[in-house]
């Protein structure tokens, strides 16, 4: 999957909607809220149902590229083409940051993301979370020292 290391508005806009996320991405993890779940009649309604459950996926996607892009456009001087998402590995074994987090927050995915930039992979930690019954959220780690740097100076600009 291609993506700009910038997003302008033109391509949010081209993209929002009908960008996908590649398969591997959440991918067999349940992203079924608890409102949701609650109703006995759920299994009436499945088509809405996997409809829910897919646009909460690309959200989520969409939210990790946004932050991976974050730290990209950093590298705009040096590296101006179109990032390349290479890969995407699900973390058999994430590390627990459970007590840095509230009780209701809980760890749903870690996944590790290659990002092919102009030739060089620029790997990134990605982490879902469930939030309470029916939030959900990601956060994005850079993998490599310089790219943490980067990272920080453009969430400190």
């Amino acid at each position: 999957m291609e993506f700009p290391a910038f997003r302008t508005a033109e391509w949010i806009r081209d993209n929002y909607s009908k960008g996908r996320p590649p398969p591997e991405v959440l991918e067999g993890v349940d992203l079924s809220p608890r409102y949701m779940l609650s109703f006995e009649t759920i299994g009436l309604y499945m088509d809405k149902v996997r409809a829910v459950k897919d646009e909460i996926r690309r959200a989520l996607f969409r939210q990790s590229l946004y932050k991976v892009q974050n730290v990209e456009v950093t590298y705009m001087a040096s590296c101006p083409r179109p990032r390349v998402l290479k890969t995407v590995e699900k973390n058999a074994k994430p590390l627990n940051l459970s007590i840095l987090r509230p009780k209701d927050v809980t760890l749903l995915c870690e996944e590790f993301w290659t990002v092919d930039r102009c030739g060089s992979d620029a790997r990134y930690r990605v982490r879902y979370y469930k939030e309470g019954g029916d939030g959900f959220s990601s956060e994005v780690y850079p993998c490599h020292l310089r790219d943490m740097f980067s990272a920080l100076r453009y969430y400190l600009a």
